[in-house]
């Protein structure tokens, strides 16, 4: 899904991603082990061109929408990713995913930002009335940045994500329009 809309909190400018963005730093937190920890990501190669596919595969999916995360202040410098994807809106509801890429803006609150943001866009735009995540167990950051912008961890799937070290369980978190932090 592609929309002309700019998705704009304090500190924040979310845009559709664009084609271009495999070429930039997308693709260097693609390849960088701290940033794919816990995402399944981890287990592939990224390439500018496999990148560019999947950028694509996603703009042209009417059931998810993808958005760079962009720092105003820092002329415009992306710094991460936001996705509404496997959106059912027959039952008014989508799943959310978030990666920041830049690990010098980690800590700073950017994430719950932006996760609020998408998710007001998801309900009073998109119309729809329910937005997961699901999120490995030993991420405490993510988990704590659903936390802070409204969610509810709604569940928990015990020794679902294989490690080198281990198992981790999945947190399942969910929000609702009267759940959303202001």
């Amino acid at each position: 899904m592609i929309i002309d809309t700019v998705i704009e909190t304090p500190r924040l400018a979310l845009r559709i991603l664009e084609e271009d963005a495999a070429s930039g730093p997308y693709l260097s937190w693609m390849n960088d082990a701290d940033v794919l920890r816990y995402l399944e990501a981890r287990h592939t190669t990224h390439t500018e061109e496999s990148l560019r596919s999947f950028i694509n595969s996603v703009r042209a999916d009417d059931g998810a929408l993808m958005m760079s995360i962009h720092l105003k202040d820092a002329g415009a410098t992306q710094i991460g990713n936001i996705k509404l994807g496997e959106m059912d809106r027959r039952n008014g509801r989508c799943e959310m995913g978030v990666i920041i890429g830049a690990k010098e803006q980690w800590g700073m609150g950017l994430a719950p930002e932006a996760i609020g943001a998408m998710t007001r866009y998801a309900f009073d735009e998109l119309g729809l009335k329910r937005v997961t995540a699901t999120i490995c167990s030993g991420n405490d950051g993510s988990v704590r940045a659903f936390l802070k912008a409204g969610f509810i961890i709604e569940g928990r799937m015990r020794d679902y994500w294989r490690f080198d070290d281990g198992y981790q369980d999945e947190v399942m978190l969910g929000c609702l329009p009267g759940d959303l932090q202001a």
